[in-house]
């Protein structure tokens, strides 16, 4: 998916680093034998609030996409001047529906 931020094409992939960059960022965490742990789940906990038009999640979801390209306050930024916010939601919820690496997830979360 691309999106144009500050007059440039700007890339966001959501494959598996997608993934693992919200299991760092949004995943649950906890304790196991004395030693702290992630335990991923970020697409899980990630899903329901983009489905809610939580910004702060949409956020999330394309500075997890970016591949360091851009900033968070860049799409901080984009998120609050968008003209179609609405619009922007589906897109990213359909670019995750399609992806690979999330369907498994997705599909679950339908279940």
């Amino acid at each position: 998916m691309k999106l144009k931020i500050n007059g440039e094409d700007k890339l966001f992939i959501f494959g598996v680093k997608f993934i693992r960059n919200l299991d760092k960022n949004r995943g649950v965490e906890g304790e196991q034998n004395g030693m702290k742990m992630n335990f991923g789940m970020g697409l899980t906990v990630l899903m329901p609030s983009l489905v809610t038009q939580d910004a702060s999640a949409l956020a999330d979801a394309l500075f997890a996409a970016a591949k360091g390209n851009v900033t968070q306050d860049e799409i901080d930024n984009y998120i609050d001047n968008s003209k179609n916010l609405e619009g922007l939601f589906k897109q990213v919820i359909n670019e995750i529906k399609e992806s690979n690496a999330a369907q498994p997830v997705v599909k679950n979360l339908k279940a």
